[in-house]
């Protein structure tokens, strides 16, 4: 039975079993009322709908919870009551003695199913799916594989960065919460939704000017510093330029991207193609990266707003390691895993070459980053993990 059916049942089919009213609590007031021609005993002041499901009759619903209040959002518990000159929501109004209700009747099962009809034209308004729910932003998946699917790329690269300004980084290196909740999975495999991310993100890339997801705003006057060009200060960055402020982000190291640049290996993250689309924020107005600039050392707080800025966003990241509290985390060659893809990503040399042998403690996505760069640069590599491989994180 579909859920239209299941719902919106004729008249004819619609037949209550009268259960006994014994689950009414010692002591409570009750009253009499009538549904459908049957008498009842109800709670005094309880709702229609829960007076009629204790007595057995069916009065199909969607948004009731006895945890909430009353919404009568979905108009599905309608009921015909003597006195009222219109259907009314059984969830919402409360019982009054002698009450006469009809709940099951044709004219009443036509409203409910267009009410059905109606919630159901429309349903992503209404359901949040899986995927979406899984993502941390949030982004509307459904949304924007429907229009890649329709060859919509810059649309689709638009839907994304109404949350999120970096498709094509997002789709490399993000962990696939959303993938893992697909509902796709269950039929045969989940759908590749964080490739879909990257494959929008680098079909848009190469435009003269990189797609908005609305347009900038009107320059306000007001000036604001975000302090580290890693992905939450650039997000930070790309809105409030959108917004019409102008806007300055210093960074301690030469160039922008934080750990998507001095983190992430390249094998991982082309930086070429990292900084076409950084590029995005900076093709808006009043925007500008000022570069080896490190708070504390060449500039405070207080500096900025001497300057003039009106708002300060911090978004200085983590990249301080935190020891393990083991005996000999300070022998010669053990290496911080932050120190060590930062060294490499910058070209530096690093204590690891043909023929070393490394151990890489972990099972995180940092744990494989360093032991995938490690056998790049020729070394036997061991990973070892308290767990088991299926629970590795990575």
């Amino acid at each position: 039975m579909s859920l239209l059916e299941r719902y919106t049942q004729p008249a004819e089919a619609q037949i209550p079993t009268v259960s006994h009213q014994g689950d009414i609590p010692a002591g409570q007031p009750t009253c009499t009322i009538w549904i459908d021609g049957q008498e009842v005993t109800a709670v005094a002041g309880e709702a229609i709908l829960r007076a009629a499901q204790r007595a057995g009759f069916n009065i199909p619903t969607l948004c009731d919870d006895e945890k909430l209040a009353p919404a009568a959002a979905c108009r599905m518990c309608l009921v015909n009551i003597d006195g009222y000159d219109r259907p009314m929501p059984s969830c919402h109004l409360a019982v009054e003695p002698g009450m006469k209700i009809t709940a099951t009747e044709d004219g009443l099962f036509k409203m409910r199913r267009q009410n059905l009809e109606y919630i159901l034209s429309d349903h992503n308004a209404y359901c949040m799916p899986p995927c979406q729910i899984g993502c941390p932003t949030h982004i509307d998946i459904p949304g924007y594989l429907e229009l890649m699917a329709k060859g919509q790329h810059v649309e689709a690269a638009r839907l994304v960065k109404e949350v999120l300004p970096f498709p094509y980084a997002l789709g490399l290196v993000c962990p696939r919460p959303c993938q893992e909740v697909c509902r796709r999975g269950l039929v045969e495999e989940e759908i590749a939704i964080c490739q879909c991310h990257g494959y929008t993100g680098e079909m848009v890339m190469e435009m003269e000017k990189a797609p908005t997801p609305f347009p900038q705003l009107p320059a306000t006057g007001k000036r604001v510093a975000v302090i580290g060009a890693g992905p939450a200060g650039l997000t930070c960055a790309y809105y409030v330029a959108l917004a019409g402020h102008a806007v300055t982000v210093f960074d301690m190291m030469e160039k922008q991207g934080g750990m998507l640049r001095y983190g992430i290996p390249e094998y991982r993250l082309p930086k070429v193609k990292l900084d076409k689309e950084l590029n995005s924020v900076w093709q808006l107005r009043d925007a500008e990266f000022k570069g080896n600039m490190k708070l504390g050392r060449d500039f405070s707080i207080d500096d900025l707003v001497a300057q003039g800025y009106d708002s300060v966003f911090i978004g200085i990241g983590a990249w301080s390691s935190n020891d393990l509290p083991i005996p000999g985390i300070d022998l010669p060659g053990v290496i911080e895993a932050i120190n060590y893809l930062n060294q490499n990503a910058s070209g530096d040399p690093v204590p690891v070459g043909k023929g070393s042998r490394v151990v890489v403690m972990g099972g995180g996505f940092t744990t494989f980053d360093c032991a995938r760069t490690s056998r790049r640069l020729g070394a036997e590599v061991t990973v070892v993990y308290r767990r088991s491989r299926k629970e590795m994180g990575a």
